[in-house]
C-alpha cells in the first residue's frame, strides 16, 4: 500500500483528465476543442492493484473495447463501433473512426508504440495509422480477410492477424505478402519486430520469420488477452479467469486468477485485458469489473472498480499509470 502519497497522485491524475471532455458521442468524426466540463472524480481505496478513480466518461453509452497508452497519460481507445478517442492529462476527444467501418472485426485492433504513432485494423482488409494529431488514410491489403489484432514496436514495424489465420508485416513502407499464421487473433504483443506472442486458439510466437501453430497450453478457456514486457516474459489471461506467463522457453500451465461465469449477452468473460510494463508489474482487468494485480510471484485478490460493469482491455505503459475502459464508456485512472 503506497498510502497518502499514492492516493493524492491518482486523484490529480483523475482529476487533470477530467477537466475538459469533448466529442463523447459515437457518432462524432473531429478531433475537436473540449465543450464539456465533468466532475472531477474521487478515488477509491488503495488496494494491493493500486489506486484507481471513479469512472471518467469518455463515450456515455459506448462499449469501449480497447485502450493503448503508449506512455503516461497518453492514451488512444476505440470503441466496438469503430469510433477512437485520444485521452491526455488535460482532455479528452473524439478522433472518429479510425477506417469507415460499422464494427471492427476484433476487439484489440488499435495499438500505440509511440504517442505519434498509433495503428488500428478494425476493417476487413485496410489498416490505417495515427500521427499524433489524426488518422491518415487507410491503406489496403486485398488479400486479407478481416483482421482482429494488430500490433507495432514503431513506425517501421507492425504486424496484423486476420480472421482466416493470414498475417501481414509492415515495415515502413508498406505491407509484406501473407506470411501464414493460424486463425483468429484476440490480441498481438510485440517486444521487438523479432518477438511476438498472439493469443490466438492458443499462444503463438512470431520469431521475425513466421508464426509457431498454437499449442495447448491452455485447453480450458479462450486466450483474450496478451502483454509482453521482455522476449523472456509475456502474460496471456483467459476465459475462465487463468492466467499463463511465457518465459523465454514455453508456456506454463494456467494459474488461476479468477473465476466469474460469463457475461450475460457475450462470449467475453473471464480475464479481459492484461497489461505488463515489466516482469514484475501486471495489472489484468474482467468482466465483473475487478482489476488484479501480479508482483512477479502471485496474483493479487480481485479489487472492484468498476461495479454491475465489465472492464474490456487495460493499459500500463509504465508501473506508476494504469488506464482500464468498461462497456459503459468509461475509463478509469491508477497512479
Amino acid at each position: 500500500m503506497r498510502g497518502t502519497a499514492g492516493r493524492r497522485g491518482a486523484a490529480a491524475a483523475a482529476a487533470a483528465l477530467t477537466f475538459l471532455v469533448a466529442g463523447c458521442s459515437a457518432g462524432s468524426t473531429g478531433s475537436g476543442a473540449p465543450t464539456t466540463t465533468t466532475t472531477r472524480p474521487t478515488t477509491t481505496t488503495t488496494s494491493p492493484a493500486g489506486t484507481w478513480s471513479k469512472a471518467v466518461a469518455v463515450a456515455p453509452g459506448s462499449n469501449l473495447s480497447v485502450v493503448s497508452c503508449p506512455a503516461a497519460g497518453v492514451c488512444l481507445a476505440g470503441s466496438v463501433a469503430g469510433q477512437t478517442y485520444r485521452l491526455l492529462f488535460d482532455k479528452v476527444s473524439a478522433l472518429g473512426p479510425a477506417v469507415p467501418a460499422p464494427s471492427p472485426q476484433g476487439g484489440s485492433y488499435l495499438e500505440c508504440a509511440t504517442p505519434g504513432f498509433c495503428a488500428a485494423a478494425p476493417n476487413l482488409n485496410q489498416v490505417a495509422f495515427y500521427n499524433g494529431t489524426g488518422w491518415q488514410p487507410p491503406s489496403t491489403i486485398a488479400a486479407a480477410q478481416g483482421f482482429t489484432a494488430v500490433a507495432c514496436t514503431g513506425p517501421s514495424f507492425c504486424i496484423t492477424v486476420d480472421g482466416e489465420g493470414n498475417s501481414f508485416r509492415f515495415d515502413g513502407r508498406g505491407w509484406s505478402g501473407n506470411l501464414g499464421a493460424w486463425g483468429a487473433a484476440n490480441q498481438i504483443s510485440c517486444v521487438t519486430p523479432a518477438f511476438c506472442v498472439a493469443a490466438e486458439g492458443g499462444p503463438s510466437v512470431w520469431d521475425g520469420h513466421t508464426w509457431t501453430q498454437p499449442n495447448d497450453a491452455d485447453a480450458a478457456g479462450q486466450l483474450n488477452s496478451v502483454s509482453c514486457a521482455t522476449t523472456a516474459f509475456c502474460v496471456l489471461v483467459d476465459s475462465n479467469g487463468g492466467a499463463l506467463t511465457w518465459n523465454g522457453q514455453g508456456f506454463s500451465p494456467p494459474t488461476t486468477v479468477a473465476i466469474e461465469p460469463p457475461l450475460a449477452g457475450t462470449n467475453a468473460s473471464g480475464l479481459t485485458g492484461v497489461s505488463c510494463p515489466t516482469a514484475t508489474f501486471c495489472r489484468a482487468v474482467d468482466s465483473l469489473g475487478r482489476v488484479f494485480a501480479f508482483n512477479g510471484t502471485s496474483w493479487s485478490s480481485g479489487t472492484l472498480i468498476d461495479g454491475g460493469r465489465a472492464l474490456t482491455s487495460v493499459s500500463c505503459p509504465t508501473t506508476t499509470f494504469c488506464v482500464a475502459v468498461d462497456r459503459a464508456g468509461n475509463a478509469f485512472f491508477s497512479s
